[in-house]
């Protein structure tokens, strides 16, 4: 195992929570997620070890980044939803529920899945960003571009608008964040980080996200939200006595850029079908 990893690795996960899931130098957890998954995929510095950082000051302001979006999530998942416009599923079953707050459009979906016993494996399949699934199997879309552990990574995205050239690169981190035994905040992704260089330029990372401005937590969440200025997204995942209760939330920034916008919100139609259809995939 690489050493400059396991220095990373280590703190990252016991300040995260997830010190008992990592696969160590054995090439096994060391609790039950064993029997749960007996093939246990290869850890991520090991299948992309181009990409794995040995910074640690990188490593740690990554993870400040996403406590306070893992923090904020749980916040606007505990605000109220009646001044929440709900239209139906195709199915009729389900709820979604939208608001627009300024320039942010917030939508929510909840779901839940029947026996506690299948938290382990909902958190399996929502923090899942395998590159080979298919569309309507993921949620966390982008191009892997740092690996900090196997539950802190960086995705890049291109700008899509055809009417700027030249084309410009996206990043956000994505991250699974265990609150509590019985609750978890996968983030995919935080919103965008401060990067404006274009598709050639290299990039650096650790500027990248010190210079990226902390989302505020000590005030109210929705007002919080219209200072974020970007997208957000993630799920609240709690396991409850008999079941589970997923929380998803897709807050969209509208930059007057419609282009950007009409994607946006197509990619988070196709994420609402995705959840809708994870129950059956249990």
């Amino acid at each position: 195992m690489n050493k400059g990893y396991i220095k990373i690795a280590l703190p990252l996960l016991s300040l995260a929570g997830y010190t008992q899931n990592v696969t160590f130098a054995t090439g096994h957890p060391s609790d039950v997620t064993i029997n749960a998954n007996p093939a246990p995929k290869k850890p991520l510095f090991e299948e992309f070890p181009e990409l794995t950082c040995e910074d640690l000051d990188e490593a740690l302001v990554a993870l400040d980044h996403a406590n306070d979006a893992s923090e904020f999530l749980i916040k606007l998942s505990e605000t109220g939803i009646d001044d929440y416009s709900t239209h139906s599923t195709e199915n009729g079953d389900k709820i979604i529920y939208s608001k627009k707050i300024g320039n942010m459009d917030i939508g929510r979906l909840h779901l839940t899945i029947p026996s506690a016993s299948n938290y382990s494996n909902v958190l399996r399949k929502l923090w899942d960003f395998n590159h080979n699934k298919k569309p309507n199997e993921k949620f966390i879309n982008g191009k892997l571009a740092r690996v900090y552990c196997n539950y802190l990574i960086v995705l890049e995205k291109l700008s899509i608008d055809p009417n700027y050239t030249p084309l410009t690169k996206k990043y956000a981190l994505a991250a699974r964040v265990k609150k509590s035994n019985d609750t978890t905040v996968i983030i995919c992704p935080s919103r965008a980080l401060n990067y404006l260089g274009q598709i050639d330029d290299e990039t650096d990372m650790k500027e990248m996200l010190e210079n990226t401005q902390s989302i505020e937590t000590d005030i109210d969440p929705e007002e919080a939200l219209t200072k974020l200025g970007t997208n957000i997204a993630g799920f609240v995942v709690k396991k409850g006595d008999d079941n589970v209760q997923v929380t998803y939330i897709n807050a969209i920034y509208d930059s007057s850029n419609s282009t950007d916008f009409t994607n946006d919100k197509k990619e988070r139609g196709l994420a609402y079908t995705n959840i809708l259809n994870l129950a059956q995939r249990i």
